[in-house]
């Protein structure tokens, strides 16, 4: 636009040169239509801002990350020119997270209406206003410019993926061994609230052998503790730093995995409390799968915007003297104050599994941390997602 209003006023004083000069009557002729042209596209360009009429919709307002959305729309003109030079900036997801802009040019005309359908992929969670920013429209001498400013937007959620998977304990232990490895710690007295037929994978210390005597096949018995046995998501909500796009794949990856390990253990009857620090201690106590949904929907809008990291908070969760707790810490990144707490937490003999995504490869002390806490028995694992994904897209839509 700058090129040609620089050229326009080398035009306006060409023939501006010619009347002063030359005068008659082509100099003057030429001079009155380069005063009007500009005029009559500005004219113009107001019939076609004010004629111009669109309506949109998209195919659905829930998604699961990975779906793609059929983005719809209608573009109305009510006069007989076209409407030249208009540009549409439409705001999607993507471009949200890497700060971008899609544009797309159309002329509509009279006695038509325009459609178009746009599909985006979804590749990061959370809620999502959508559709069209603006639309500028430019006079066909590229001189004025006029835009169309959008004030309502279609919300969408985007839900993560539910990776199901049977190898969540993957140091070799059967769901029923990691049952016996929360209880055996307690003095309580265990009560037997069920008796089954052995399935494949149970343990042979739960097998009651009286009872498979007697039934000629076996039997094996479900036992729960008189402690209170839970499993903890600890999930670091602290801003990581780099761009967001590089960190909304960190941020996703670890929800994905909370969600996984929610899904797992409610699925097998396990309570679970989803532990995280925003603003103060939040703690949500889940008992069956008719409180997953609770955890879902809560995974899919959650924010990563904590100036305090878990650390700063465990001491509450922690500083319980029941042993039978085990814990799943998940953090976008390993620190030196994560490890001092882990440190100090491991001492109570807690069952502790460390879940990340990055880490920081120049420190050497990190490093050192994590060789000397994998000693002690603290699993700790980096989030890898391409392994992860062998799961299934399950969940709302």
């Amino acid at each position: 636009m700058r090129a040609s209003r620089i050229l326009y006023g080398l035009i306006f004083l060409a023939s501006l040169y010619f009347v002063y000069f030359y005068g008659g009557v082509v100099p003057w002729a030429l001079f009155y239509i380069v005063v009007l042209l500009p005029i009559v596209s500005f004219i113009y360009l107001l019939g076609t801002y004010f004629s111009f009429r669109y309506f949109e919709k998209s195919s659905g307002r829930t998604y699961i990350k990975g779906e793609k959305l059929i983005y719809r729309c209608n573009f109305e003109n009510n006069i007989f020119l076209p409407a030249v030079y208009t540009r549409i900036f439409l705001q999607t997801p993507e471009s949200i997270v890497l700060g971008t802009q899609d544009v797309m040019n159309e002329s509509v005309v009279l006695g038509r209406n325009r459609k178009i359908e746009y599909e985006i992929n979804l590749r990061y969670r959370g809620r999502y206003e959508i559709g069209i920013m603006k639309v500028e429209f430019t006079d066909f001498l590229n001189i004025f410019r006029l835009i169309l400013h959008k004030n309502a937007y279609m919300s969408v959620l985007v839900f993560p993926r539910i990776k199901l998977s049977d190898e969540l304990i993957n140091d070799g232990m059967t769901l029923s061994d990691f049952r016996i490895a929360m209880f055996n710690k307690s003095k309580g007295e265990e009560t037997m609230v069920n008796l089954r037929e052995y399935e494949y994978g149970d343990s042979s210390r739960l097998i009651h052998w009286k009872m498979s005597a007697r039934l000629s096949k076996l039997m094996v018995t479900d036992k729960e503790s008189t402690f209170d046995s839970r499993i903890f998501i600890v999930l670091d909500l602290k801003q990581m730093g780099g761009n967001r796009a590089e960190r909304i794949v960190h941020e996703d990856l670890l929800v994905e995995e909370v969600v996984a390990t929610a899904h797992y253990f409610l699925g097998k009857g396990i309570p679970v409390d989803l532990v995280y620090y925003r603003n103060e201690l939040n703690i949500r106590h889940c008992a069956s799968m008719q409180d997953f949904d609770d955890i879902y929907n809560l995974m899919a809008e959650i924010d990563f915007d904590s100036e305090l990291g878990i650390e700063e908070v465990m001491h509450p969760i922690f500083g319980e003297e029941n042993t039978n707790n085990t814990f799943f810490i998940f953090s976008l990144e390993l620190s030196r104050e994560l490890y001092d707490a882990l440190t100090r937490i491991h001492l109570k003999e807690k069952r502790i599994f460390v879940r990340y995504c990055v880490i920081d490869a120049d420190d050497e002390e990190v490093y050192n941390y994590k060789r000397l806490l994998t000693k002690q028995g603290i699993e700790i694992e980096k989030l890898d997602g391409e392994e992860k994904m062998k799961g299934g897209n399950e969940g709302k839509g």
